[in-house]
């Protein structure tokens, strides 16, 4: 091996076990910091003490920074994603990270294969978009499946004889995040003016993805421009997501052997390859040294993502 090769492979395993110990350190504090920050709450010390500064940020809104206004649609979708995951980074930011990733998948697979791993440059640089679309919708999942515990607790609270910011507050307190951030917001929006309807807007807007949020936030809406029992409203709400829930069991429970099918039929190729580069090295040389071999496994490798994709859009089926 020559030695700027050993050279660049070593600054490149420095830079990534740097990197993934800073983000297991990060990822530690981070943590700690949330978990002081919900003990806070539960405590009921979150909104106290805050200051004017404060106060005005709950009005800030996610502006569209340069990169999000450039891209047009793909930078508001991505801004949207962002807001959704509850990241804490810009757009600029996250095709930074694309950047970065892509490089090292260049740099990577052109040092370990060759001038055809130089394709692995294309995953390293969807990661980024995966990851945050990952984080976008375990943050809304877990909203959806708290969603009637909270519900159900609002109802208790205003059954009790709390009024509706009452309920928010407790449910700011009490449940888990990341509906106490929520309501919490809303609350505290509410709290220094804003007016119920522009605060439940801009809480659809953070989580555009949750239906039943929307369907509660109409039902509390009219409630209170029409009048009715909000107590049995938001009890039916709660029932009716819980029932859905049973639903979407018997749907992944149906579709299980189907998912397995398309995993299985997705591994397949990678292992053929893998034997065949075990039993008999020489036979995929022309893949790899000829220029028409590595189009081809380019074409292939496109022809098998989108493969991939269709069977796994095949497959889930959305309730």
């Amino acid at each position: 091996m020559q030695n700027w090769i050993l050279v660049v492979l070593l600054v490149v395993v420095f830079t990534a076990v740097l990197a993934v110990g800073q983000g297991l350190y990060w990822a530690y504090v981070g943590r700690q910091e949330q978990r002081q920050e919900d003990l806070r709450r539960r405590l009921g010390q979150s909104g106290a003490g805050m200051d004017e500064a404060e106060a005005e940020s709950l009005f800030v809104e996610h502006e569209a920074d340069v990169a999000a206004n450039a891209l047009g649609g793909t930078g508001k979708h991505i801004q949207q994603l962002i807001i959704s995951a509850d990241a804490d980074y810009s757009v600029s930011a996250f095709f930074a990270r694309i950047i970065v990733a892509g490089g090292l998948g260049l740099i990577l697979g052109g040092i370990g294969i060759g001038m055809i791993g130089m394709v692995l440059a294309i995953p390293a640089a969807i990661f980024p978009y995966g990851l945050l679309r990952w984080q976008a919708s375990k943050r809304t999942t877990k909203l959806v499946e708290q969603l009637p515990d909270t519900l159900e607790l609002m109802a208790r609270s205003l059954q009790a004889g709390m009024g509706l910011s009452d309920a928010f507050k407790l449910v700011a307190e009490e449940m888990p995040m990341p509906v106490a951030g929520e309501f919490g917001r809303v609350f505290e929006e509410v709290r220094f003016g804003r007016d119920y309807r522009e605060a439940f807007d801009k809480m659809l807007d953070r989580n555009p993805g949750v239906f039943d949020l929307r369907l509660f936030v109409s039902s509390v809406s009219l409630q209170r421009e029409t009048g009715g029992n909000l107590i049995e409203i938001l009890n039916n709400i709660a029932g009716t997501i819980r029932s859905r829930f049973v639903f979407e069991a018997k749907v992944r429970a149906m579709t299980s052997e189907a998912k397995f099918t398309a995993g299985l039929l997705a591994c397949l190729p990678i292992f053929v390859i893998l034997a065949l580069s075990a039993l008999n090295p020489e036979y995929l040389t022309p893949l790899r040294d000829d220029i028409i071999g590595n189009g081809i496994v380019f074409l292939a490798f496109c022809m098998y993502g989108f493969g991939g994709w269709l069977m796994y859009e095949i497959s889930n089926v959305e309730v």
